[in-house]
């Protein structure tokens, strides 16, 4: 072998040596960086050279760049992460409206409704007294306000739901463009290269496990290199064209409900197909505001905003079908006056909408208290308004407080699933994500071996090339 061929074997082993030595000083560089996938450079001999004593090698060079990314456990993480982030979403919903409820409290609506209630058994033992009287109003006025509260936060939340489906249909939108500009990097690479630029498909699967916390999905690949995204079967990501998303509001014609959709759109902003997500915190939102907090909800789903309207509704006719049969202290005629005791007696009643009627708010001689005119003592009628407190019949084949604590109850039960699928999911991701981090992960102890290893290969390298160098310096001199 001539000295020439010497030094290019030398060269050679230079140039892969310090390519190895650049590939784990990156590995080193991203120890802590999200999704990287450490490579490894494979060192192959070159071809042999032919000679008189027989074929001798001529070098080596880096063949490829490893890496050690598993797609099997990127999709799992995936479709865990869709869940982990619904059931997050879902227990912070939860939680959002149990503080909104405030039970078990003494504002809280049970104990009001108890308070309520026994104001009329104080009440029947003397009819005639002002200030038992008026103890009943200031209850009813209690009841009637956390009524109110309640409704009123609960819409709060509900349009807060509105803007966080907006945020996260923009993220989304976001997202879909990304990765497809991503898609055109890669092909672009594996077409001029033969060879896959893992740089930019790791930053592909970061994207793709964003896009998964918002709305769970399902890709393909294709032989080119880029990914198709699909979300429940509708495609919003085919090669290099993102679809656009956006919510569309429904309202039915016939009740005034209003849900929203997630459909994808055209430029003209025509609906292409309706998407309907089955996890991450889109299919969440989607579904509390739809259900859980929709008050004219109509798939027979819980809703705690409708649950609580036939309460507050409850508490109108039943009050109200008493109430007119009843007098007051100041009422001779021979027919009731027929006051109702809230409003609105006619159209519908709402947990917004509850209030004392006109007639009884500020007059609490005109509560009616008895069956019968000019007999203010007779509590025949305040009897009636406290037996309430244990009609079975009150709503929904139960009593009032039953009702309302099953009501609770089944708030509690959604919660309670919710942590139980958080937690699930919690440690489903822990252990997916440990088992990648043992495959994909850099382990600096192995890398500080590799940077020695190479270290070594490439000073000894460069010592063939320096020992080369002066035997053709002899050879030189020994011709002068």
């Amino acid at each position: 072998m001539s000295s020439f061929t010497s030094l290019e074997v030398g060269k050679r082993a230079l140039a892969a040596q310090r390519l190895g030595l650049d590939v784990t000083g990156n590995n080193i560089a991203n120890v802590n960086t999200s999704n990287y996938s450490r490579r490894a450079a494979n060192l192959s001999e070159t071809d042999p050279k032919l000679t008189t004593t027989g074929y001798i090698g001529t070098g080596v060079l880096v063949d490829t760049l490893r890496t050690f990314r598993e797609e099997f456990f990127d999709k799992e993480i995936r479709k865990n992460v869709a869940k982990k982030a619904a059931y997050e979403n879902e227990e912070k919903a939860v939680s959002k409206i149990e503080a909104i409820l405030g039970e078990p409290s003494e504002n809280g609506l049970s104990e009001l409704m108890t308070e309520f209630f026994n104001s009329f058994e104080n009440l029947s033992v003397k009819p005639d007294d002002l200030g038992l009287r008026s103890n009943v109003l200031a209850k009813a006025e209690s009841l009637v306000e956390r009524f109110h509260t309640i409704s009123y936060q609960l819409t709060e939340m509900r349009k807060q739901t509105i803007s966080e489906l907006s945020q996260s249909v923009n993220d989304i939108n976001k997202l879909l463009n990304e990765i497809a500009d991503l898609n055109v990097k890669i092909v672009s690479a594996k077409a001029q290269t033969g060879t896959d630029i893992q740089s930019f498909i790791d930053k592909r699967v970061e994207k793709l496990e964003n896009l998964s916390s918002l709305v769970g999905i399902h890709t393909t690949s294709n032989d080119s290199g880029s990914i198709n995204v699909f979300v429940n079967g509708i495609n919003v990501v085919t090669g290099n064209v993102a679809e656009r998303l956006r919510l569309v509001e429904y309202v039915n014609p016939f009740s005034g409900e209003q849900t929203l959709r997630l459909a994808t759109v055209d430029q003209n902003e025509a609906i292409k197909n309706y998407v309907s997500p089955q996890d991450g915190i889109v299919y969440s939102n989607l579904r509390i505001y739809n259900v859980v907090l929709d008050d004219l909800e109509s798939s027979n789903s819980f809703s705690v905003a409708k649950q609580l309207d036939e309460l507050a509704s409850a508490f109108v006719q039943k009050f109200n079908a008493i109430s007119v049969t009843g007098w007051g202290l100041d009422d001779n005629d021979l027919l009731p006056p027929g006051r109702y005791f809230f409003e609105p007696a006619l159209g519908t009643v709402k947990a917004s909408n509850i209030r004392l009627s006109d007639d009884i708010k500020n007059n609490p001689r005109n509560i009616p208290t008895s069956d019968a005119p000019a007999e203010p003592g007779n509590n025949n009628i305040c009897l009636k308004f406290a037996r309430l407190s244990t009609d079975s019949t009150f709503v929904d084949s139960k009593t009032a407080i039953d009702y309302y604590a099953y009501f609770l109850a089944s708030i509690g039960t959604i919660g309670s699933e919710a942590t139980s699928g958080r937690k699930t999911t919690d440690l489903i991701s822990q252990q997916l994500t440990n088992q990648r981090e043992a495959v994909i992960g850099v382990n600096l102890d192995e890398e500080a071996v590799n940077l020695i290893k190479f270290q070594k290969a490439f000073e000894a390298s460069s010592r063939v090339i320096n020992m080369t160098n002066e035997i053709l310096a002899t050879i030189v001199n020994l011709g002068r």
